[in-house]
């Protein structure tokens, strides 16, 4: 995959400049995407930090806050549509995991969906953001990115739910976002019957997988009563 993205240092210096505007102005288009990697994108988040804390010094928090908001929704709705509105969440999130891979970030998914909720854990080990805000001294500053990130799918997306359940610089081990939306009219491609069908298999494995410990509960239980 990393081979698609080594002709990138052979774009003009003015295709880079236009390329930082647009995806901080809210342009941005897939053809920058393809063409981001890790140092790349570590240049775009130091941007970010920068003019954020340019904001907040002229306008205050609030103001540079929506500010940066200018046009997050929409470019939300474009990118991470593409791989959730066909999709359950967590085949949406699994499917995006790669691009963000590419930026530096090691992320997992889990499906927590139940019921009549499509829900997804995104659990990220890795966050290249970090160190970099720290280094522009933000105490917080996930409100910089992940918190900007949620709103944007909120607004984006008004039936889902977003929310943080830990923040690594908040000093917990790990990042984890949690997005639920209702499975009213969703569009995915796995039927009630394929659902089934998966829940029993995954049952029968973790059955499998108990036998050699309930052999041994089994043995312990029968030493109690010889020796007892």
């Amino acid at each position: 995959m990393q081979q698609i993205y080594s002709g990138l240092d052979n774009l003009p210096l003015g295709y880079l400049v236009k390329m930082d505007k647009e995806l901080f102005t809210g342009e941005l288009r897939m053809e920058h995407i393809i063409k981001l990697d890790e140092s790349k994108a570590l240049n775009l988040f130091k941007k970010r930090l920068e003019k954020y804390k340019n904001l907040v010094a002229e306008k205050g928090e609030a103001a540079a806050f929506e500010q940066m908001m200018d046009k997050y929704p929409e470019q939300q709705k474009a990118l991470m549509g593409t791989f959730i509105e066909n999709n359950s969440l967590a085949e949406g999130f699994t499917q995006a995991a790669p691009l963000l891979g590419l930026m530096g970030f090691v992320m997992e998914v889990v499906d927590i969906s139940q019921n009549d909720t499509d829900a997804a854990l995104e659990i990220q080990r890795v966050c290249p953001f970090l160190a970099i805000a720290k280094e522009y001294g933000f105490a917080h500053p996930c409100r910089v990115f992940c918190e900007m990130e949620q709103e944007a799918t909120r607004r984006a997306f008004p039936g889902i739910k977003a929310a943080i359940l830990s923040k690594q610089a908040e000093g917990d081990c790990v990042c984890i976002f949690k997005y639920e939306r209702s499975k009213n009219n969703l569009a995915v491609h796995n039927t009630d019957n394929e659902s089934s069908v998966s829940r029993f298999i995954s049952a029968v494995r973790l059955w499998i997988g108990l036998i050699p410990s309930l052999v041994k509960i089994g043995y312990r239980m029968l030493k109690m009563r010889w020796f007892n």
